[in-house]
């Protein structure tokens, strides 16, 4: 199976050994075990490191969270064409249900790579919503208080072209 990251695509290899699995990204190998602690919370030793993380699954959309970070992954179907994924996301969309617990852009903001625009706070566990790029906000549609559910669009912001794109 093929998975897209930030624009690239991966060809992603995953074979069960016994309890375990050996992961197979690109030309990088990891050797996994996985526990699920409760739905959607897995305990996972990956090439010996314990890392706990919570995995969400929007249709083809994959948002996992570790340690912090959201990472959101896109199933790539067979006979996709690679130029399809050359553009980053003009927007992003929720990877869980919960309440909007801080917002820390407005509309008009440069942001850079990594600044934390919304905070989410599902199941007594807060997650933040980095922008993955260097970006103009041009709107955030949820305020603190409010409650958002997966898939929601909830920032709107246009990428500050890189300098060979300039």
């Amino acid at each position: 199976m093929h998975y897209e990251y930030e624009g690239k695509q991966y060809p992603v290899k995953i074979v069960r050994e016994a309890e375990a699995y050996r992961i197979t990204i690109g030309d990088k190998n990891f050797q996994a075990e996985c526990r699920e602690q409760k739905p959607g919370f897995l305990m996972l030793t990956v090439n010996g490191k314990v890392t706990k993380c919570n995995i969400a699954t929007d249709g083809n959309q994959r948002h996992i969270f570790i340690n912090g970070e959201v990472y959101r992954f896109n199933k790539v179907e067979a006979g996709a064409r690679h130029a399809s994924f050359d553009k980053l996301p003009s927007s992003i969309t929720s990877p869980i249900s919960g309440k909007v617990t801080a917002v820390g852009a407005k509309a008009g903001d440069a942001v850079k790579a990594g600044h934390v625009i919304l905070t989410i706070e599902a199941m007594k566990m807060e997650y933040q919503i980095k922008a993955p790029y260097e970006a103009k906000i041009e709107k955030i549609n949820f305020n603190t208080g409010d409650q958002v559910d997966i898939g929601a669009l909830l920032i709107e912001m246009e990428k500050k072209p890189d300098k060979k794109e300039e």
